[in-house]
């Protein structure tokens, strides 16, 4: 049962990071995307124990990134990053990381 288990971190960890990644690359502010490269590390290296509160800010720095595209008015960023977000939100309810609440 241990490597099922194992599979399963191995396996959300690195759909997260991939997750992290694309958003990291729809960034346009530099802050944003160093805390970005910061949870991808973090997401990397964590317990799976850990991974509820790394998808839980990933998904707060995407709705900081799709508010900031709006304040700007570039509504195609703001689209693409609202995917991200979404799929961010469905994976981590998928995965038991975040609640549909």
């Amino acid at each position: 049962m241990r490597g099922a288990i194992c599979m399963t971190w191995h396996y959300i960890a690195g759909e997260l990071s991939l997750l992290l990644g694309e958003m990291q690359d729809l960034s346009r502010d530099e802050v944003v995307a160093s805390k970005i490269s910061n949870l991808r590390k973090e997401v990397e290296t964590a317990p799976l124990t850990a991974l509820a509160d790394v998808a839980f800010q990933s998904l707060e720095l995407a709705n900081e990134m799709c508010r900031h595209s709006l304040a700007l008015g570039d509504s195609q960023s703001f689209v693409q990053q609202l995917v991200i977000c979404h799929e961010l939100w469905c994976f981590g309810v998928s995965a038991g990381l975040l609640t549909e609440e």
